[in-house]
């Protein structure tokens, strides 16, 4: 498991904070901080494909890698009968630690079902040395510790209502310390506070600072997927600058930005509706900026086209392209500081003609867990497939409102991948508005839904947010469905949507513990006769989390020679989900855990390899035709 992250290091020095944080004022216009933190970090995940196909998909920055347990000259300190996942010591220069009344902030993103957490700490180079104070965050749970010179042990505590935070995920924490008191603040709230009565806090001899996380329940997971910045000051925070400071992170989050100061990629190069001879690409920057694309069969780069639009989006279609061929593209963008920011060298490769070989990968519901994507990401590029269909909720409820799951979440989890291998989406239950999906794809009108040919293969794409009205045979969708069907004369037929047509998951449509189940979502099963009339060889979809194969079905009977393959692969990263628990007549193969799933096409079979986390096969299964 590769720990490598970025960590930018800002306003080490004294100084007013920069960027969206410089302009915080009163209300009488005098500014709310005089002078910024003695040291703020922020913490960015690693999102660089393995190997050769790393890019600077961040800003070129400092970089600090995790150090093992064996390395550091403290020992690993234990949280909640806990030792750290990964720690972060050398973050503090040589200036002394404030002491008698500073204040320490985080600021973090909780978006997993786990308990996992964080702790930022001063202590000392043994376990037998005080630990003067500890600010910590784990499962919801906001804690201060400080730990006085007559051993008294303070704490302040806060239990945030899960899915409390702003924007439903984020958290923002203050906590102060002044002569004779302590307070805990969260998102911009005082929520505890208590009086020292003079007391001074017990410092070690050789103080040092780390943040470590505690995330053993969440494999993969990297401390910077949690907390996104740590700062201390050397003075008392006062509530106005609090809120303030709480705004201002609020708007940055609002704007889809990763990180301040530092021009930057909210969506990286962003390939999709790939065909023989075009693909479609956008890129989106953090702030307006100009750009150049370059791009030709070779490094050299013989063909470009300039953006001289100054804006965040850019997207583009390029055409007349040569089928089953590599291409090599650049993109630098400018904005107007001028700063300039440079994708590096990606490629793609051009769709293969009808009757030539080809693989692609599928999988669903990368909702909530970039580590578990970024994880996925480098196995299925380690398959290098043409490309990758995603069976929906690309995030858990990235609609208006949550911009941040797409910049924050999505494309720092496949951003890298899906520079170098298209994507063929459809939406989730997690995209229901079409907002920001349609935003950042390039998809043929209505883009909800659409048809693209690949190979030997027509895939047919559909919403199936609309099921309600549009799956009926009177629907919009069922209707476009049947005379698309009707003129295809593909080899193979491929249907994907997001909402289950044939499921033995537990509780989502009847508690199987309790009770006889649907077996899958009613108001998207009738599509299933109308697929089996056109000879459709899979229907594909996630919503699930989960992995589970039908026998071939037809008829409501299991069919070996005409029925067709009901296939979900929904583990991407959402919460996992489980099993009734009696085996289903439908269903051939079941498995909780994250996965992704491989199809190679070749003639008259396909042939499907489905993998876990560790990239171990778990299930492997073919459809032929012919004889």
């Amino acid at each position: 498991m590769n720990l490598t992250s970025k960590l930018i290091l800002v306003a080490m020095a004294y100084g007013a904070c920069a960027g969206i944080f410089a302009s915080m004022a009163k209300s009488n216009g005098t500014t709310a901080i005089e002078r910024g933190p003695i040291g703020e970090w922020w913490f960015v995940p690693e999102t660089d494909l393995p190997g050769r196909a790393s890019t600077p998909a961040t800003p070129q920055t400092i970089s600090s890698k995790s150090q093992s347990l064996v390395d550091v000259p403290t020992p690993p300190m234990r949280f909640l009968n806990q030792l750290p996942t990964q720690r972060r010591l050398d973050l503090w220069g040589d200036q002394p630690f404030p002491q008698q009344r500073f204040s320490v902030e985080m600021w973090a993103m909780y978006h997993v079902d786990q308990p996992v957490g964080v702790v930022a700490a001063v202590r000392g180079s043994s376990a037998d040395q005080p630990i003067p104070w500890l600010l910590s965050f784990y499962d919801w749970e906001a804690c201060f510790r400080i730990q006085l010179a007559d051993q008294r042990v303070i704490k302040l505590q806060h239990r945030v209502k899960t899915w409390g935070g702003f924007k439903e995920r984020w958290v923002h924490l203050v906590a102060t310390v002044d002569r004779d008191q302590i307070q805990l603040y969260l998102n911009g709230e005082r929520v505890a506070s208590e009086k020292l009565e003079n007391g001074t806090l017990d410092w070690p001899k050789n103080p040092s600072f780390e943040v470590a996380s505690y995330m053993e329940n969440e494999p993969y997971m990297q401390l910077e997927n949690l907390v996104r910045q740590v700062a201390v000051w050397d003075t008392v925070l006062e509530p106005l600058t609090i809120e303030q400071r709480f705004t201002a992170f609020g708007q940055q989050v609002e704007q889809g930005i990763v990180f301040p100061d530092q021009f930057h990629f909210t969506a990286p190069p962003y390939l999709n509706l790939l065909s023989q001879t075009g693909v479609n690409l956008l890129w989106e920057t953090d702030r307006n900026s100009t750009a150049v694309l370059r791009w030709g069969t070779t490094a050299a780069l013989e063909n470009t086209q300039t953006f001289s639009q100054s804006q965040r989006l850019h997207e583009t279609s390029l055409v007349n392209l040569q089928p089953n061929t590599t291409y090599f593209y650049q993109v630098t963008c400018e904005s107007d500081g001028p700063q300039t920011l440079d994708s590096g060298l990606l490629t793609f490769r051009t769709a293969v003609n009808s009757g030539e070989p080809f693989r692609f990968a599928i999988l669903g519901d990368t909702e909530s867990r970039p580590h578990i994507n970024r994880q996925l990401a480098h196995l299925i590029w380690g398959e290098r497939p043409h490309f990758v269909v995603n069976l929906g909720d690309l995030t858990d409820a990235g609609m208006e409102p949550h911009r941040y799951e797409w910049t924050q979440e999505y494309f720092l989890g496949m951003g890298a991948l899906h520079s170098r291998i298209p994507v063929f989406p459809v939406p989730g239950n997690g995209e229901g508005d079409l907002f920001w999906y349609r935003h950042y794809h390039r998809l043929p009108d209505p883009e909800g839904y659409y048809r693209f040919q690949y190979g030997d293969i027509d895939f047919f794409m559909l919403d199936s947010n609309q099921r309600e009205t549009d799956f009926s045979p009177n629907g919009k969708q069922y209707q476009w469905l049947e005379q698309q069907l009707t003129t295809s004369t593909a080899k193979w037929k491929v249907v994907c949507h997001h909402h289950a047509t044939y499921t033995s998951e537990e509780d989502d449509y009847g508690d199987s513990w309790k009770e006889p189940t649907t077996f899958g979502d009613m108001n998207v099963r009738p599509l299933v006769p109308l697929c089996e009339q056109h000879g459709v060889d899979l229907m594909m979809f996630g919503h699930l989390h989960l992995y589970e194969r039908s026998f071939p079905i037809r008829d409501g009977k299991v069919d070996l020679k005409q029925g067709t393959v009901h296939l979900l692969a929904g583990g991407g990263g959402g919460n996992l989900e489980d099993f009734g628990p009696a085996p289903a007549w439908f269903s051939a193969k079941t498995y909780r855990g994250h996965h992704y799933v491989m199809c190679e096409v070749k003639g008259d079979q396909l042939t499907f390899q489905m993998y876990d986390m560790d990239g171990r096969l778990r299930d492997q299964w073919q459809i032929s035709k012919g004889p």
